[in-house]
């Protein structure tokens, strides 16, 4: 595992590392999840939809995984997100969702990269 390309895209390795007791094999699975997960999916979709509730809940969820896996940019991107959904500003929650899926698909390709 290429760990240089994963911190360069906004994964703290060693934070996550520590959190797994230095297990990459382990990180390596859990990313390999990270990208198969369908939540930045449903952000869009639910976007396009106008549906603040279904944007919270994958926002949520993005936040939660990108939390525990040391994903920074995205972590603070979602959890900025859930704030203003919960705040009542869906407009402005709504034009993070651009930032958030370019934070993901740029953390989902250097996965790729990283694991390959």
């Amino acid at each position: 595992m290429r760990l240089e390309v994963l911190d360069a895209a906004g994964l703290d390795t060693a934070d996550a590392l520590a959190r797994l007791m230095g297990s990459e094999a382990l990180l390596g699975r859990l990313l390999g999840k990270f990208t198969a997960d369908e939540n930045c999916a449903k952000l869009v979709a639910a976007a396009e939809k106008d549906d603040a509730d279904a944007a919270l809940e994958a926002a949520h969820a993005l936040k939660g995984v990108s939390g525990n896996l040391s994903m920074t940019r995205l972590y603070e991107l979602t959890a900025r997100q859930c704030e203003l959904i919960r705040g009542g500003d869906w407009p402005a929650a709504r034009a993070l969702v651009d930032d958030v899926v370019a934070e993901h698909d740029a953390l989902v390709a250097a996965i790729g990269d990283a694991l390959a």
